[in-house]
């Protein structure tokens, strides 16, 4: 039996996307995988502080509100956007109306116990607020409205997947 030489080099998690992504800096969570395409996927995660620090443009309510010449009486309740949460935990279909594909797959993945596991909550509310979050939409019924968004599902899906054969 002949000895084969092999050299072995060992690496963190964080020093290897530092390596290949030198502008990434410092983040909360660095996730690395192989898709089922053989394609390495790093998914960056940014620091708490730069989320918190992102600044929206104020709602057309808000800017009624610190407006002066504007009266109480023209504020009608249709006019107020509805909170994050309210768009989040409701189902789009407040009339009766369907819920789109992906929308309802990623509302039923989240009514799941192992999957809210996966996603390290106990209730489904929760679940659906961090489902949203993970795939960049404000609300799930973003979902059905751009193929991008309905990327962003499948990915979290093949982490899921990944996650209940480790």
């Amino acid at each position: 039996m002949t000895a084969i030489p092999v050299e072995r080099h060992m690496f963190t998690v964080e020093e290897v996307v530092a390596a290949m992504l030198p502008n990434v800096g410092r983040s909360r969570e660095i996730e690395l995988r192989v898709d089922a395409d053989g394609y390495v996927v790093v998914d960056i995660v940014a620091p708490v502080q730069a989320l918190q620090s992102v600044h929206l443009e104020p709602t057309a309510h808000e800017v009624r509100e610190m407006r002066p010449d504007t009266k109480e009486e023209d504020d009608f309740p249709g006019d107020r956007p509805p909170s994050v949460e309210t768009v989040i935990s409701q189902p789009s279909d407040p009339a009766g109306t369907e819920l789109g594909p992906r929308e309802e797959e990623a509302r039923s993945l989240c009514s799941l116990p192992l999957f809210r596991a996966f996603l390290e909550v106990k209730t489904e509310d929760a679940a659906l607020k961090i489902m949203a979050e993970r795939c960049h939409v404000r609300s799930l019924a973003d979902l059905d409205r751009t193929r991008s968004n309905g990327m962003n599902l499948r990915h979290v899906i093949e982490e899921y997947e990944a996650w209940k054969i480790t």
